[in-house]
């Protein structure tokens, strides 16, 4: 009985250990084909995205973006199935590094511009070179654990391609081989579409209820990236941007008539708003006075004013603007073409574009800007900037907007190296004696500064002030370069009335964009209390403003919120030139006509409130703050800021519209 009974175990056993073997032989077969190579490239792609969206910090990662972001990451790679082994670990490891690269330059895009790489920009690629010291400041050496893995990959590679020497040997059976591509045809094909299907449902159903539920509207729209990558993540937003891109230049289908027709009656009701002006005060006083326009680089108005280890920041600038009529509210209006965007809004009053500039994608369309309106009555126009001219497309663009010259870093002596070219003294001094020759008048002149650009290192001897804690920091940088500027216009101020051209001549000043630097406890330094939410928003919108009128006349403060768009509008109301049958956004700051300031975010403020939108894009879902007081900001209910951020979406809907379809050709044909 017990000898059975141990014969029973003993079997029983056996059976059990037989299934064992049979268990992990199989699961050592799965294992064997089980695709490393693809799911060692997904662990190690989702977890830099997901790095990386902490450092973006616009929205968090939710399980919409980590669905796409795999089956993003599975779309790029399916392919790579149909390979032999070698083929398959050599591109799997260039993916990875291909894609590493994405993301490194991602990120290092994001902290300049706080947006992501798009198409438009990608065609502007040709200027890195020229911001190689910008780009090298804003890396930080945890930025290269993007690459940590890329070593391993190539490692691995080179593992696969020893193991295959070693084990090749001939077939020599021509069945056996038949028999061996089929079956390892269903092998690579059956894995590779599952990959695909896999990837294609992990974006299209998330992006899909997402569409139908708080992003709807979003693709449509347009007016953002930040909510379209918390939607997308990374890599689908690059797709996404990549067939935006395709279809609006190459599939794209044209408007039908309601569309342009509805652009057109938004320009109609802008430009009953515009004509105020022409019953208001100031209307062509100066008629026939010279213009000079300064815009200076990343030139933030927080400096103004303010004093650093007892001295002031901007003295020459503080003084003059006591002498003018000065915009303590004015905000730049830019997006990824910065500077291209501050001189495409202030010059052509329309909003740049939500990715890429103007400058390169549209040059050759037509638009009603300030040299071309001031032309039409009379005036000599030139633009000043003492760099190269083919940078952002200036050589073709400018063209476009009809000045009669165009002053290259050709036409200028480099006396005074500073930064990227010349510094602002003698580029002011040098533009003078360019108007002085050209014997001209009356003139609008546009001039556009370099020596408090990104990164703001500036020569020893001319960084004048002591700047305390903030000494080898960046905003330390910015302080001194910014004292540098101040220190040009006072020159500038002087070579003007030293020529006879003060008293004839309305001197403009606005800077172009933000610094870039978005350290708050470094401005919590130099301020000496803490920077709150709306202030850090605030903060890097506004740049300063002021007009200087001959004999100092209307010199005083208006607080009235206004932007880049509204200088040319501004410009015809002083000279006395009609808006009629000119297609412009802006409005004269100096009319009483009531108008929001749009950022290209779909933010916006009237004075009144001021509205900072969410990363999803939803307008409740945004910031409404009551700025009627001074001082006295707080947050109010969305439903306060709701129709005015509406609006501000309508606003960039239309303008975009107009841009990207050449619309105004069209308008100016049904006006006649």
């Amino acid at each position: 009985m017990i000898a059975d009974c141990g014969k029973e175990v003993m079997f029983m056993m056996a059976q059990i250990g037989s299934a064992v073997r049979k268990g992990l032989y199989g699961l050592l077969k799965v294992l064997q084909y089980w695709p490393w190579g693809i799911t060692l490239l997904v662990i190690s792609v989702a977890y830099k995205l997901n790095e990386l969206d902490h450092q973006f910090n616009v929205g968090g990662m939710n399980y919409w973006k980590w669905a796409v972001n795999i089956g993003a990451v599975l779309l790029v790679s399916f392919w790579t199935f149909f390979l032999g082994r070698r083929a398959k670990a050599l591109s799997i490891a260039v993916l990875d590094l291909a894609l590493s690269i994405l993301l490194f330059s991602d990120l290092i895009y994001f902290r300049y511009f706080k947006d992501f790489i798009s198409v438009p920009v990608l065609l502007q690629a040709g200027q890195v070179g020229e911001l190689q010291a910008s780009i090298w400041s804003l890396i930080q050496p945890e930025d290269w654990l993007l690459f940590a893995d890329i070593p391993i990959a190539f490692a691995l590679v080179g593992w696969v391609f020893w193991r295959h020497a070693k084990a090749r040997r001939a077939v020599s059976s021509k069945v056996r081989i038949t028999g061996r591509k089929s079956l390892s045809l269903w092998r690579k094909f059956i894995p590779a579409t599952l990959a695909f299907v896999v990837g294609w449902a992990l974006i299209y159903y998330p992006v899909d209820e997402q569409k139908n539920g708080w992003a709807r509207g979003l693709f449509v729209g347009n007016w953002w990236n930040i909510p379209i990558y918390n939607v997308t993540g990374l890599l689908g937003f690059h797709g996404y941007d990549a067939y935006r891109y395709a279809k609006e230049h190459w599939f794209g289908d044209s408007l039908s008539g309601e569309q342009i027709q509805e652009a057109k009656s938004w320009f109609t009701d802008r430009q009953q708003l515009q004509k105020q002006m022409e019953t208001e005060p100031m209307y062509g006083e100066y008629k026939g006075k010279n213009v000079l326009v300064v815009q200076a680089e990343a030139f933030q108005q927080f400096v103004i004013g303010q004093s650093i280890g007892g001295e002031e920041i901007t003295p020459n600038l503080n003084e003059l603007i006591g002498q003018s009529v000065y915009f303590p509210n004015f905000y730049h209006q830019t997006a990824q073409g910065r500077t291209s965007d501050a001189d495409f809004a202030t010059s052509c009053s329309m909003h740049p574009l939500p990715t890429g500039s103007v400058f390169i994608r549209f040059a050759g369309n037509e638009f009603d800007c300030a040299p071309s309106i001031l032309k039409s009555v009379g005036y000599d126009a030139t633009v000043h900037h003492a760099y190269d001219g083919s940078f952002w497309n200036r050589n073709n663009m400018y063209h476009n907007m009809n000045y009669d010259q165009f002053y290259t870093i050709k036409d200028y002596t480099i006396d005074e190296p500073v930064g990227w070219s010349l510094g602002d003294p003698s580029f002011f001094r040098q533009t003078i004696e360019q108007l002085k020759d050209r014997g001209k008048s009356p003139f609008y002149a546009m001039s556009i500064t370099l020596s408090s650009h990104h990164p703001f290192k500036l020569p020893y001897n001319d960084q004048e002030l002591k700047i305390g804690d903030l000494q080898g920091t960046i905003l330390g940088d910015y302080v001194q370069a910014a004292h540098y500027v101040d220190s040009a216009v006072g020159e500038l101020v002087a070579d003007l009335k030293e020529e006879g051209l003060w008293d004839n001549t309305i001197l403009m000043f606005y800077g172009d964009h933000d610094n870039s630097v978005y350290d708050w406890s470094l401005y919590e330094k130099l301020f000496g209390k803490p920077v709150s939410d709306i202030d850090k928003d605030r903060l890097v919108r506004k740049v300063p403003f002021f007009i200087h009128l001959p004999n100092d006349e209307h010199a005083g403060v208006v607080d009235k919120a206004v932007g880049q768009m509204d200088t040319t509008p501004t410009i015809m109301h002083l000279l006395g030139i009609p808006t009629d049958n000119r297609y412009l956004m802006g409005v004269s700051m100096l009319s009483a006509a009531p108008k929001d300031v749009v950022f290209r975010n779909g933010g916006f403020t009237d004075g009144k409130v001021y509205f900072v939108p969410s990363g999803d894009g939803i307008v409740s879902n945004g910031t409404c703050y009551d700025v009627s007081e001074v001082g006295a900001e707080t947050k109010t209910d969305s439903s306060a800021c709701a129709a005015g951020a509406e609006s501000a979406k309508k606003d960039l809907s239309v303008s975009d519209r107009v841009i990207e379809h050449n619309l105004i050709p069209t308008f100016k044909e049904d006006d006649r």
